[in-house]
């Protein structure tokens, strides 16, 4: 058995467990979907969260107290019956029927030496809106290095949660980081983890569509919480961030105070080119440099 285990906050996930309930039932499939509503704050949002409950081989669980990224993923899995779970984000689609039997036959031909199978996430292939260009621009800038083979080349550091695959054993054996509570970095940790434990990774080319691309001022903030998990986390994240270790060279050098100072004077025009309709990638690389380095230093760090 296969369970579909799909964390959700803020973000109804009936249309994703809708479309992955009528694929189980139309390839007599043996899997189950979990939801889990992690103290979702729209009341709207949790009652659809709420009817998937009503849906075939789904069930969704309310939880009052909001637990973070990364328990309510260890959480779902205790709540499992499969030998496989398969976890996706709420905010992701299908692009067709064969979804769901594109990883069923992978886990047919899998031998015991694969663990973990990543599907990997697409982006619609027009500009929805400007008000999103800025994750727009950069997620369709990466995509060709987002293809299976371009994965498979360095599998764990292109390790993501939006869409993977992983034996309940290996699973075990890792668990998420609950003290990843916030935005950010977590799924870096756990492709350090697998590497660690020798767990290997298997990508495919599976995607989920990301339908849900935030504005440009919601996914700059949430690049800045990104950013500051970073700074919280950073003893366990080690140099597998390239952001951390252009940090690392620049500090060496002395430079820091002259980045620091640098974005204090530019950070207004940076954040107003960013949120504007027409953002520009190498702004939000240096944006996100001053950023880091501004808030490093209120963590204390040693290296």
């Amino acid at each position: 058995m296969i369970s579909i285990l799909i964390p959700s906050y803020n973000y109804p996930a009936f249309q994703l467990a809708e479309t992955l309930s009528r694929q189980i039932q139309e390839l007599s499939l043996a899997c189950e979907v979990i939801v889990a509503d992690d103290a979702s704050t729209g009341q709207d949002c949790r009652k659809r969260n709420h009817d998937i409950a009503a849906l075939p081989h789904c069930r969704c669980l309310m939880l009052e107290e909001n637990v973070g990224r990364s328990r309510i993923r260890n959480l779902l899995a205790s709540e499992s019956q499969g030998e496989w779970l398969l976890f996706l984000d709420c905010d992701g689609l299908p692009p067709d029927n064969q979804f769901l039997m594109r990883y069923v036959r992978v886990i047919a031909d899998a031998d015991m030496d694969t663990h973990v199978v990543c599907g990997g996430i697409v982006h619609p292939d027009h500009l929805p809106s400007p008000s999103v260009s800025l994750r727009y621009k950069y997620e369709k800038q990466a995509e060709p290095h987002h293809t299976a083979s371009e994965r498979n080349f360095r599998p764990y550091a292109s390790f993501r949660t939006f869409n993977f695959m992983i034996r309940r054993e290996a699973f075990l054996r890792i668990k998420f980081d609950e003290a990843f509570r916030h935005y950010g970095y977590e799924d870096v940790l756990f492709g350090l983890h697998l590497q660690q434990k020798n767990l290997s990774i298997l990508h495919i080319d599976n995607p989920l569509e990301n339908k849900d691309i935030e504005s440009n001022e919601i996914f700059l903030r949430k690049t800045e919480e990104a950013l500051r998990t970073l700074c919280e986390q950073r003893g366990k994240l080690g140099d597998s961030v390239l952001l951390h270790r252009h940090y690392m060279r620049l500090r060496r050098f002395g430079l820091l105070p002259f980045v620091r100072l640098l974005f204090k004077c530019t950070q207004p025009l940076l954040k107003r080119n960013l949120t504007g309709h027409h953002p520009n990638l190498t702004f939000f690389k240096l944006y996100k440099m001053g950023y880091y380095a501004k808030m490093s230093s209120c963590f204390h760090f040693v290296t």
